[in-house]
């Protein structure tokens, strides 16, 4: 019996080459869903929160065992094992080498690059034209739950980045920007307007093909496309191109790529498969980043930016800072972004928690640089450097001229991050934190909270869309209340998976009394990592806890404090500078309710010490 599965496009089922009628509806999206987690046994409860949302109906678990039911008699057959077994409190759908169309398509694309970055480009063009052929010309149908949203999310980007390669390969290779190219990357750049390299290799193909005037045209669309979305001008890898086309060049360049000494052919299998087994430990690539284990929704117009800022590594290596206060998803912006980057960092991925999102002492500068220089040469049996200034100059001798992203999450101060970056490569040093910690050349972008309509898509995505849809006053309710801040919204939306006695308008209600809203919103904690490092600002934000809501001026701060004017002034610049109040005009800050409500526990707490001479009782679990 020989089975195949279509996914990339409308969903299909072959046996022996004959198509099978697949049932519609949530039996469809339960074997979508098993497909993307095939061979790994999914919870029942997942898979009731994937078909139904977060909140689903009593005959739920019923309902799920028929659906499965179903997918058998589609599955299984006479003599063979069973497709479909209950294991481990869930699902398992077992599926063989070469019958999952996703799965081709990311072995073949993973291949593909490979052979790209071994210098074969007609063996990388062959394999990534095959990667994708698999895509029909329609994209997957978006009613699915969030974490399978999520993975075709992640395959659309590696077909992206596919295409790109493809095209790429296509006019090292010497093509003429024949139509069938230029069909593709038009598609492409209508898809995907924010991706520069797409631009770039469209405006190369229509120079090829001798339509000046187009390639022109596409640099102006171009133009159009990032200043209308992101603000910002074209790169200089893409301007340079427009250059080239104004001076009549007779074949500009492809854009340019990372050139190494060619593989021979056999070794592009080699190198596409995972290098634990195949090389020494001392040369096994580091892969960190950790997978995402919450709803993404949102940013792309930020995640564009960086993709854009990671970009740039090609030419010389680059550092992107992402900044904000606590709760706006920060790491979970960084860890998207550099997911999408995987393809453009082959030697390797690390990945740092510097500890500066909750209260404690963070890594050293030294052991920061000896932690990179233990991933990057694992096993080796080196002495330890001296001092902060060998340990550096050992992690840039090791990332010269080489292509490696390094993720420093939660970073404390520019003093932990400095150093790292060789003079020469393709690196990238992709750092969060509360506070900007970097200095000169660096791209910054400041992380704010979501905009209404997204916080609400991440409720509906945590919470499931038939509370939402059920209740969607009280929706939009916890979502001010949460201040569309992601921690707190997935943090509070939890309590609707604690049974049907949950409802958004309950939550709302807990929400809207202020003697629980900080701890439901899990704030507290992470609020008081920033607090710690106000040093002589922390009494007047404690006291800015006693204020009305409303805005904060210096004059009323003074007042608060018995601090002079300017020492008032000084300190609210500070706490600006920590993202824990927000300029509101001249002389004018504000402070939002949940930083508030954290000020005003601080004072009580504060208050304590001065009555009782110990310590208040909300202050023993910060």
């Amino acid at each position: 019996m020989g089975l195949s599965f279509e996914i990339l496009g409308r969903v299909r089922v072959h046996r022996d080459g004959q198509a099978q009628r697949v049932p519609a509806g949530r039996p469809a999206a339960l074997l979508v869903t098993l497909l993307v987690n095939a061979g790994v046994a999914v919870p029942v409860d997942r898979l009731c929160a994937e078909l139904w949302g977060r909140c689903p109906p009593a005959s739920a678990l019923a309902n799920l065992r028929s659906h499965a039911s179903q997918l058998r008699h589609l599955l299984d057959s006479p003599g063979h094992a069973a497709r479909l077994p209950a294991e481990h409190g869930g699902y398992l759908l077992r599926v063989e080498r070469g019958e999952l169309d996703a799965a081709e398509f990311e072995r073949l694309a993973t291949e593909g690059h490979a052979a790209r970055v071994g210098g074969e480009p007609e063996l990388a063009a062959t394999l990534l034209g095959r990667a994708l052929a698999l895509w029909s010309s329609t994209d997957p149908a978006p009613a699915y739950g969030p974490a399978t949203s999520a993975a075709f999310d992640r395959l659309r980007e590696r077909r992206a980045a596919a295409r790109e390669t493809y095209a790429a390969c296509r006019l090292d290779l010497g093509d003429p920007g024949t139509p069938a190219l230029l069909s593709m990357l038009r598609d492409h750049v209508t898809e995907h307007p924010l991706r520069e390299p797409a631009w770039a290799l469209l405006m190369t193909a229509l120079h090829r093909a001798g339509d000046q005037a187009g390639a022109v045209q596409t640099y102006q669309a171009a133009c159009r496309a990032l200043d209308g979305e992101l603000g910002v001008a074209p790169g200089p890898e893409l301007t340079e191109l427009y250059r080239q086309v104004r001076r009549h060049a007779p074949r500009p360049a492809v854009p340019p790529r990372r050139r190494v000494a060619p593989y021979p052919r056999e070794r592009v299998d080699a190198r596409a498969r995972s290098d634990a087994g195949d090389r020494p430990a001392d040369q096994r690539v580091p892969h960190e980043l950790p997978c995402p284990t919450a709803p993404f929704v949102g940013r792309h117009a930020e995640l564009a930016r960086l993709r854009a800022a990671l970009g740039d590594a090609r030419r010389q290596p680059v550092t992107v800072a992402v900044f904000g206060m606590a709760g706006t998803g920060k790491s979970a912006l960084a860890l998207r972004a550099a997911a999408e980057a995987l393809d453009a960092f082959p030697d390797g991925q690390l990945h740092l928690d510097l500890g500066g999102s909750v209260a404690g002492t963070p890594p050293p500068p030294l052991q920061v640089a000896t932690r990179v220089l233990r991933a990057l040469r694992p096993g080796r049996d080196e002495p330890e450097p001296s001092g902060i200034a060998e340990a550096r100059a050992r992690v840039r001798s090791l990332l010269f001229d080489r292509r490696v992203l390094l993720v420093l999450d939660n970073a404390t101060d520019a003093v932990q991050v400095d150093g790292l970056l060789p003079v020469r490569g393709g690196c990238a040093l992709l750092v969060t934190s509360r506070t900007p910690v970097t200095s000169g050349d660096a791209r910054a972008l400041r992380l704010d909270a979501l905009p209404a309509a997204d916080a609400l898509a991440l409720l509906r995505a945590t919470a499931g869309d038939r509370p939402v849809d059920d209740e969607p006053e009280a929706a939009s309710a916890v979502v001010s209340l949460c201040e569309r801040l992601p921690l707190a919204l997935r943090t509070a939306s939890r309590r609707l998976t604690e049974g049907p006695h949950w409802s958004l308008s309950r939550l709302a209600r807990l929400l809207r009394d202020e003697r629980y809203r900080l701890a439901e919103t899990g704030l507290g904690p992470r609020l008081g990592a920033s607090y710690r490092r106000l040093g002589s600002a922390a009494p007047i934000f404690r006291r800015l806890g006693r204020a009305h809501p409303g805005p904060v001026t210096a004059e009323l701060a003074a007042a608060l404090t018995g601090a002079a004017p300017e020492d008032a002034a000084r300190a609210l610049d500070r706490l600006v500078a920590a993202q824990l109040v927000e300029p509101a005009g001249p002389g004018r800050f504000h402070i939002g309710d949940l930083v508030r409500l954290y000020a005003a526990e601080l004072a009580a707490d504060e208050a304590g010490v001065d009555r009782n001479g110990q310590t208040g009782a909300g202050a023993s679990w910060r």
